[in-house]
Parts: structure tokens; C-alpha cells; sequence
């Protein structure tokens, strides 16, 4: 499976870097302070070398390029991007992503009782970690089970865990992966169920959690060798 619809290889932002300072050099055509146009969110008075840097953060947190808001363009450099069309979808949702994250942290925010000093603010980081939309580990798989099947989703498990496991867009511990195993359970999906918790007895093969709900979802199944495998397992763990 293709590590599809989240954020792109790390190279992409190496590649960001060098597109973001390129246009400094008078070769690239890219607006400049004199033709910044149809700004919203932004000042209207901002210079260029100002609204690169505000952009930036942007890139970094989504893991993508600019051309992702702002359409025309090879994908690689400047060249043809058309900044100032509001026609892109992504680009009329960042604008409101922007507002709303204004808002928060100027209105809603300052509001919390006994708020802590100095004050935390939410940054586009704060949700995205490195993807284009802030999508949680058991959300992703539960897509994907939906879609393709169990087996699928525990592939992209191991996929995801593979490529972004140190780089914090997922959070990886037991009980991400133990929380959808139980939605499955409850919604009488035993069967994908007990694959995903299967998947993660891998790595964590001392919990008991995922031990007393695997004894209790093989018997329910009427897998009587798995059950009493694991109930075996939890008599031995618990001695």
C-alpha cells in the first residue's frame, strides 16, 4: 500500500527550502512588494520577504509545498504560480484556518481560568505534525478498514510506524491502537477486531489489555484454542 493522503517525504521540504529562498534572486518571478495582490488575512501593506516568512511555517507544518494553496506552477519553482487567484479550495480553507487560529489564540484563549505564563498558543503544528490534514493514527486506519479491510489497515499501520514513528505525526502507543479495537468490538466487527489487536500484541506483547480482550473476543468467536491460548497468557502474567 502507497503511503497515500498524508504528508510527503522529507525531501519535499528540503525541495520547500530551496524554492523559498530562490525567489530572492531577481531570476525568479514572484510578486514582490510592489504587486503583492488580493490579500485577506494578511496586511495589506505586508512586504514580500515579510509574508515568506509568515507563509513558511505554513509549509513546514503541513509538509507541502505552495503551490498545495496557490495554483499554476511546475510544482518546483515559482514559475507561472498564480498568487493572487483565490480559485484553489485549499487555498479559501487556509484562509479560514488562519482566522480561526487567530482567533483562538487572541479571544477564546486568553478566556481559560488561571491561564499559564507565559501564555501557550496554538500554532498550525499544533494539529498537522507534518500532514496536509490533521488526521489521528486510529482515524486513518478506520478509513482504510472501511474501505479496503482489516489486513489493509494493518499494513498501514506498520507503513506509517516505518516512515514517521520518530517524526511525531502519529502517536504510536498502546492504547491509540486499543481504542479501536474496542469501537470494532462494540460495533460486532470481531473479526477485524481482533486482527488490529493482534497488530499491536507485536509490539506490545506484556500487555494485559490486549491479552483479556483477545481471550474474550476468540471465545466469542468460538476460536477455542486461541481463547484459551490467551487465557493461558494472562494466568501466566498475572502470576
Amino acid at each position: 500500500m502507497s503511503y497515500r493522503f498524508f504528508h510527503r517525504p522529507i525531501l519535499a521540504a528540503l525541495i520547500l527550502w530551496g524554492a523559498l529562498i530562490g525567489p530572492l534572486c531577481p531570476t525568479v518571478h514572484a510578486q514582490d512588494s510592489q504587486t503583492l495582490k488580493n490579500l485577506q488575512v494578511f496586511p495589506k501593506d505586508i512586504t514580500r520577504p515579510e509574508l515568506i516568512d509568515r507563509m513558511r511555517p505554513f509549509s513546514f507544518a503541513l509538509d507541502v509545498r505552495c503551490q498545495y494553496c496557490h495554483i499554476g506552477g511546475d510544482g518546483v519553482s515559482f514559475e507561472g504560480v498564480v498568487f493572487e487567484s483565490g480559485d484553489d479550495p485549499d487555498k479559501v480553507k487556509a484562509r479560514f484556518m488562519i482566522r480561526m487560529t487567530e482567533n483562538l489564540n487572541r479571544q477564546v484563549l486568553p478566556l481559560i481560568p488561571q491561564r499559564d505564563e507565559p501564555p501557550m498558543e496554538i500554532t498550525c503544528k499544533t494539529c498537522h505534525r507534518g500532514q496536509s490534514k490533521p488526521i489521528l493514527l486510529t482515524q486513518a486506519m478506520q478509513r482504510i478498514l472501511d474501505t479496503e479491510g482489516g489486513e489493509a489497515a494493518v499494513n498501514l499501520y506498520r507503513e506509517l510506524r516505518e516512515k514517521s514513528a520518530l517524526i511525531g505525526s502519529f502517536d504510536f502507543r498502546e492504547w491509540e491502537v486499543n481504542t479501536l479495537g474496542e469501537r470494532l468490538e462494540r460495533e460486532g466487527k470481531t473479526k477485524d477486531a481482533i486482527m488490529i489487536y493482534e497488530l499491536n500484541r507485536g509490539f506490545y506483547p506484556e500487555s494485559i489489555s490486549i491479552v483479556l480482550a483477545l481471550g474474550r473476543m476468540y471465545e466469542a468467536d468460538e476460536n477455542t484454542p486461541s481463547a484459551t491460548r490467551n487465557t493461558s497468557k494472562k494466568g501466566s502474567q498475572g502470576s
